[in-house]
């Protein structure tokens, strides 16, 4: 009998070892219904095994979770928002895919979430009041309004929002600066705060067109902020900012299936933001003041052509074409009896123009690859009345592979070649906003370009636990940093091309479900990451980690949902930050100690959602270091030595949510 069972839980164990993996699981509403969940946002934070990225639309980079097969072509409306409009009704199923099984581009994630939404009418509704609660007894309110329609093929969507929000990174301080001479130290304590406004219109309209289907969507977003700080060092002196600006925009799309299994995908884009910044300092009863104003726009006109060439084998060609102009200038008065003076200004413009070819192959369902070329033409023009700067060519190859040995197990490689975008800020201060004859010798600034090669290793088990190790390496050129700049006059540092660097980081992710450990429902997650890197410092020419690198992040997440109580609760904790930058004569140092968080969600009413969260219930530290020199670094004679250290307090907020 002993030697039967042994036998018989072999043969189990052989079986799911050899088992394919499953390229593409399913799950319905009803899966999520112990989870108490309402919108697509709720679903895709508790698919088994999956980790939400949200990516950074404002930079182009696309999160792993689509609707009906696309990503959203908004730049101002981030993911975890778009999916928070969902409502848990308007969801068929959500596909969890791996690999690019089916032909899905995975646009680099390993695994991405398809939700693919009813063909049905259907109208929705939510409101939802919420409100900042701070130590000192400040209320914030917010509101925030949504309207769904589903209506044959013609689908709407109506946001409207206005929030205020407390500037949590303000608080109480001190400033001590230590000299090297003999002059005693000096001591300033600081006292700060700031509030943000934001109000926000969102519209969304889809409908068939031609046999495939347009889409448009278009945002208005108005906003200030302001903030005021106290500085007491003796006498006292008071700083101010109040700050406003605009984000447009209107985006198209239009997708269709043609035949012998190819389709087309088009996009385009238009983006406009202004921003006007006016800073006041005064001392002594003797005010000054600046004026920041900058615009900015976007254009992005896009084509992919898909085609199922064959059984499991899926083509992509594209050309995408992207101009960005940002326009700004700045101006300083001394005093209310002196004239404004002219600081400089910057007119900035950068055009690309990138095609990409590449296929994907579903070899089986254990094996996946993708290979694929893209190739960016780009120029920077530095004043409207100038010509183009020199135009570079960076083609950017990669290769992708995915083997599933068994349906557990996951291996992963990249290798691929990324080219950076530029930052205006550094570009036009670079090519010299107020003084160009001193930046004029040097070369143009061109973009960091990375050749990347990344391996991991996933391992799932129970229903909802994974285990996932990964290690990423790089190698950088044309690493862009501050730079020195020396004349017989004087020296002075500006953004620019450094030299070659490497970094690497080693990651793990565990997620662990709970139900043995007598917590039914709940969910521990831990994710640890390690840098490191090198580069030759341009000043000192010693070997150096790279600016603002975090060498250490860890996290700790647990959540649980308790249907029979009609509630779920959670807490977090991070270990904050830790990084240094470094300039021509200055070193500093940025701490942050860690945010722990706590929440919970009780829901009187199958319609209605009570939250409550506890944010930085430690009273998170701040410190900033700057070490600043005589000349600069290489001569090693230290000026001063300044500690700014700011307690922030703890807050809360109460949202309550409405569906209809």
């Amino acid at each position: 009998m002993r030697q039967k069972t042994f036998l018989h839980h072999a043969a189990l164990l052989a079986t799911a070892l050899t088992a394919p993996v499953v390229v593409a699981q399913s799950y319905g509403p009803d899966y999520f219904t112990q989870f108490q969940a309402s919108t697509a946002m709720d679903m895709v934070a508790r698919l088994p095994g999956f980790v939400f990225d949200a990516g950074n639309a404002s930079r182009g980079v696309a999160g792993n979770v689509l609707i009906n097969g696309k990503r959203p072509a908004s730049k101002t409306d981030p993911l975890g928002e778009v999916l928070g409009r969902v409502p848990l009704a308007a969801v068929e199923h959500i596909d969890v895919i791996n690999g690019g099984a089916g032909g899905v581009d995975m646009q680099g994630y390993p695994t991405v979430a398809d939700i693919l939404l009813k063909q049905m009418d259907l109208a929705t509704a939510t409101l939802s009041a919420s409100s900042y609660l701070t130590a000192d007894g400040i209320h914030q309110p917010s509101l925030d309004g949504n309207y769904s329609l589903t209506h044959g093929d013609q689908r709407i969507n109506v946001t409207l929002a206005r929030s205020r929000s407390p500037d949590m990174s303000q608080g109480q301080g001190r400033r001590t600066t230590q000299y090297a001479s003999a002059a005693p130290a000096a001591e300033v304590t600081i006292v700060g705060a700031g509030i943000a406004e934001n109000k926000m219109i969102k519209l969304n309209y889809s409908q068939d067109l031609l046999d495939g289907q347009l889409s448009w969507n278009a945002t208005v977003n108005p906003w200030t902020y302001q903030s005021q700080a106290q500085y007491d060092a003796g006498t006292r002196s008071l700083g101010s900012n109040d700050n406003a600006g605009r984000t447009l925009e209107q985006g198209w799309g239009y997708t269709r299936e043609l035949a012998h299994g190819a389709s087309l995908d088009l996009k385009a884009l238009h983006r406009t933001s202004e921003l006007s910044a006016e800073s006041t300092f005064a001392a002594g009863g003797s005010p000054s003041y600046s004026v920041a104003n900058s615009s900015a726009n976007e254009q992005v006109l896009a084509g992919q052509l898909s085609w199922r060439a064959l059984d499991g084998v899926t083509l992509r060609g594209g050309v995408e074409r992207t101009v960005n102009t940002n326009d700004n200038s700045n101006t300083y008065q001394a005093n209310a009896n002196a004239a404004v003076a002219p600081t400089g200004s910057a007119w900035v413009q950068e055009s690309r123009l990138e095609g990409q070819l590449s296929s994907a192959w579903q070899v089986d369902s254990s094996l996946s690859a993708e290979a694929g070329l893209k190739i960016e033409h780009s120029s920077l023009r530095i004043g409207a009345d100038q010509p183009e700067a020199r135009a570079y060519v960076y083609p950017k190859p990669r290769l992708r592979l995915s083997l599933s040995p068994t349906s557990s197990l996951l291996l992963r490689l990249r290798m691929e070649r990324e080219v950076s975008q530029l930052n205006f800020g550094d570009a036009a201060g670079y090519f010299g906003i107020a003084d160009k004859t001193l930046r004029a010798d040097l070369p143009d600034l061109v973009p960091a370009k990375t050749w990347l090669c990344e391996g991991a290793v996933e391992y799932r088990f129970w229903e909802r636990g994974s285990a996932v190790l990964s290690y990423t390496q790089s190698r950088i050129s044309d690493l862009v940093d501050r730079m020195p700049i020396r004349t017989p006059n004087a020296s002075y540092d500006a953004a620019g091309n450094i030299g070659d660097a490497s970094a690497g980081n080693i990651t793990g992710l565990l997620t662990l479900p709970t139900d043995n450990w007598s917590l039914p429902q709940g969910l521990l997650k831990l994710s640890m990451t390690r840098r490191s890197s090198s580069v030759t410092d341009p000043t000192t020419l010693e070997t150096r980690a790279l600016s603002g690198e975090q060498p250490l992040a860890w996290r700790i997440e647990f959540s649980q949902d308790l249907p029979r109580q009609r509630t779920a609760w959670g807490m977090s904790l991070d270990n904050g930050w830790s990084n240094d930058s470094w300039q021509l004569a200055e070193h500093d140092t940025s701490n942050g100690t860690g945010w722990a968080r706590a929440f919970v969600n009780y829901r009187p009413a199958a319609n209605l959602m009570v939250t409550l969260e506890l944010n930085n219930l430690a009273g998170r530290v701040v410190t900033n270091d700057r070490t600043h020199y005589a000349g600069d670094r290489l001569a090693g004679a230290v000026d001063f030595v300044e500690h700014n250290v700011t307690r922030t307090q703890p807050f809360a907020m109460l949202r309550v949510r409405r569906d209809w």
